[in-house]
């Protein structure tokens, strides 16, 4: 069971008796509970994509807990080895230079289907292939600081459309020479779903994990839900605060990665026409796997609200959008 709460007064700080806050990520902030019960909590904190990553978990013994966050943090590195951009020798960086990968690793394999996946629900509002888009604007602002010009954007069109990889157990390619892709809007999630596979599989039944995304297993062991303070884009200022229980938490604002001061011109692009998607400024999507509420997120960006809303009941996910009028309204809720 999950709830979104809404908040209509803005402040920096909600102030719940015998809770504090700490630590801002992504524009949630983990609420942290102060009665622990015998429990001892084991954190394990670094970076994962690029973005802060913590695991708290919550076992009788010490030794025990440190041994599964040392396994999980192997099966980090080695999902994150296949998915970086920021690697040359990761799976993804090599499909982008040679437009195949022979042999690909399964997790490789079941991550670009799951990207089809959420294209073809979200009628391709969710896009791996618009690294070129990326690729354009970045070196547009990088010369002119200016966006690039109509025609380049529809030439570059022509490199973006994800029906256009193929995907086997033996080869993964791309149908188009000069495709590329980025996995930072479903990889986070991916990678905090496996993890929390592997923590269950452990006989973790009490954990937030945060790898960029936030996903819960059970309740807290104080037997409340976990709870996150929604910020506005800026991490200027408390919006709200999302609760939830056996499900993952995504938010996706177009100010997380801007070109310029404005905020105008960003990394959410509408794969269909090129241009940023500035509907909204902010999406929250709380589903049962974090990598659907990462997919979702982003796609909720690009769509208009009615149809984002059709997708959200047909899921049944949670979703509540932060508009450019800078009211947070909540759409639905599981």
């Amino acid at each position: 069971m999950s709830v979104l709460k809404s908040n209509r007064t803005r402040r920096r700080f909600l102030k719940i008796v015998g809770i504090a806050s700490i630590g801002v990520i992504s524009g949630t902030t983990l609420v942290k509970l102060t009665k622990e019960d015998t429990l001892k909590k084991v954190t394990w904190s670094g970076i994962a994509l690029g973005a802060p990553a913590e695991i708290t978990i919550y076992h009788p013994n010490q030794k025990e807990a440190e041994d599964i966050l040392s396994n999980s943090y192997k099966k980090l590195v080695q999902l994150e080895s296949l998915f970086s951009l920021y690697n040359d020798d990761s799976q993804l960086s090599m499909l982008n230079k040679n437009g195949y990968v022979k042999n690909p690793d399964p997790d490789m394999i079941a991550l670009l289907n799951l990207s089809k996946k959420y294209a073809e629900i979200t009628d391709g509002a969710f896009d791996v292939t618009v690294q070129p888009l990326w690729n354009l604007y970045n070196e547009a602002f990088t010369k002119t600081n200016k966006p690039p010009k109509e025609d380049e954007i529809e030439k570059t069109l022509n490199l973006v459309d994800w029906r256009s990889i193929s995907v086997n157990k033996n080869l993964i390619n791309y149908e188009v020479n000069g495709m590329s892709s980025t996995l930072n809007g479903i990889a986070q999630g991916y990678i905090t779903d496996k993890i929390s596979e592997n923590l269950i599989n452990s006989g973790i039944n009490n954990t937030l994990v945060q790898l960029g995304e936030y996903r819960g297993i059970g309740d807290h062991p104080d037997g409340r839900p976990w709870r996150l303070l929604l910020s506005n884009p800026e991490h200027t200022d408390t919006i709200g605060e999302i609760e939830f229980t056996n499900a993952a938490v995504a938010t996706s604002a177009g100010l997380g990665t801007p070109f310029d001061l404005s905020g105008k011109y960003h990394h959410i692009f509408d794969p269909k026409n090129g241009y940023n998607a500035n509907k909204l400024l902010q999406v929250s999507v709380i589903a049962k796997t974090a990598a659907e509420a990462d997919a979702l997120a982003t796609a909720f960006l690009v769509l208009d609200q009615k149809a984002a809303e059709k997708i959200a009941k047909k899921l049944n996910v949670g979703f509540e959008i932060f508009d450019n009028s800078r009211n947070r309204k909540i759409i639905t809720s599981i």
